[in-house]
């Protein structure tokens, strides 16, 4: 007997060993169920537009998650909470320009706000969550050209000698290398208009082409201690320009082209050292270096006169910008009235319409009920008076718009002497 219930103690204490288990291992897997959703809904709150963005050299680039979350996902609430508790990491790498002066001396660095050609990676990291987009920044962009729509020499001129990248100009956000001038088609030996073709490419090589036209002018007789020459000059709206013009041996500088007095042969191909047109490095911006030549045309006075069998030929006019301001007069408005009603409020019955007046209270109470007729009150214009809508008032009204007006001062001859 006692056996019996040892032995019936033992399975009870078996069987409830067993059933604690299960539930033990219930609660377990429950509670790691929940753990899952719960992680699975943290990892879909940081939802980005695209992993991967392809991005022009000279563009900026945003570091703010909200420039490429993708909201459409979630609640503003969210959203909110995710912009504001965002960490951003990089490794970008901007651009940095050193500007020099036209000796080479380096005036002034500074840091661009757009990043350098390259791979690079951007971080967002919220609480446990990490997204991540690649940028690739490239430059496929070709130079800017600026140069003058024609270029003045006159013949004989030695092409190989001569500063076409004083003409010049290149903008572009990466390096340059050097000017390719295409001369193949200029005669410098015979008076006409021709085609010039130049040429460059940056580093990435992107190239830009541009075709101008040379225009080789008749070498004037010159007297002794005289030369012809071809010179760059800068007019009043920075714009670069040549002339040709006969000076004093004395006068000719290192910026001027000197004729020859007898034909010569012409190199087709000529390069020209584009590096000494960027002012700076990078910078979305190439300026020329500035000429020594005089800014105003008006200054070639100092050019030496003309010999005895020179003609004056006064076809080149002197032009001055006049500025007219607009005109304007006032006009006086009166002021403006207009007549208004007058209310009052009348009482009415309702079924048969009599009016009872402004004060006709009682008389329609006794109206009511010796008829059953009930009353309600109706606005009755009783008159007018006259009212101010707008106040009196001073208009200024443009007769004329400003405008600039091109006026010819005078002519001036190639030599320089002026009508």
């Amino acid at each position: 007997m006692k056996r019996k219930i040892e032995e019936f103690f033992k399975r009870f204490i078996v069987l409830k060993t067993r059933k604690k288990l299960r539930i033990i291992i219930v609660v377990g897997l429950v509670v790691g169920a929940v753990k899952l959703i719960f992680c699975d809904f943290q990892q879909s709150e940081l939802i980005l537009k695209f992993d991967t963005i392809n991005v022009e050299l000279g563009q900026t680039v945003s570091t703010n998650i909200d420039s490429y979350l993708d909201k459409n996902k979630l609640s503003n609430k969210v959203v909110k909470k995710i912009i504001k508790e965002t960490e951003e990491k990089d490794n970008l790498k901007y651009v940095k320009v050193i500007n020099k002066d036209e000796n080479g001396k380096v005036i002034s660095k500074e840091e661009k706000d757009y990043p350098e050609v390259g791979n690079y990676e951007m971080h967002f990291i919220y609480g446990n969550e990490v997204a991540t987009i690649r940028v690739i920044v490239k430059d496929t962009t070709k130079p800017e050209i600026k140069a003058p729509t024609s270029i003045d020499i006159f013949q004989y001129t030695d092409l190989s000698t001569f500063s076409f990248d004083e003409l010049l100009e290149v903008i572009d956000y990466s390096d340059v290398k050097d000017w390719i001038v295409d001369t193949s088609k200029i005669d410098v030996n015979t008076v006409g208009t021709y085609k010039l073709k130049v040429s460059i490419q940056d580093k990435y090589k992107n190239k830009a082409t541009k075709t101008l036209d040379v225009n080789v002018r008749e070498v004037p007789n010159v007297s002794n201690g005289e030369v012809a020459v071809t010179e760059v000059f800068t007019d009043k709206n920075g714009n670069k320009k040549t002339i040709v013009i006969k000076k004093s041996s004395d006068e000719v500088s290192g910026n001027d082209t000197v004729a020859s007095n007898s034909p010569i042969s012409n190199k087709e191909i000529i390069k020209n050292d584009a590096t000494n047109t960027k002012a700076t490095t990078n910078n979305g911006k190439s300026i020329s270096p500035t000429s020594s030549v005089s800014n105003d045309l008006d200054n070639t006075n100092k050019i030496a006169e003309s010999s005895n069998e020179h003609k004056h030929n006064y076809n080149l006019p002197i032009a001055e910008v006049i500025h007219h301001d607009a005109q304007i007069k006032v006009v006086h408005h009166d002021t403006t009235i207009e007549n208004q009603p007058l209310y009052e409020k009348h009482i009415f019955c309702k079924v048969c319409g009599k009016d009872f007046g402004k004060y006709g209270t009682d008389d329609a109470i006794d109206h009511s009920c010796d008829t059953g007729h009930s009353y309600h009150s109706i606005d009755v214009q009783v008159g007018s008076k006259e009212a101010i809508v707008k106040q009196a008032y001073d208009e200024n009204v443009v007769v004329q718009q400003a405008y600039d007006e091109i006026v010819t001062k005078g002519y001036k001859c190639i030599c320089g002497s002026v009508k």
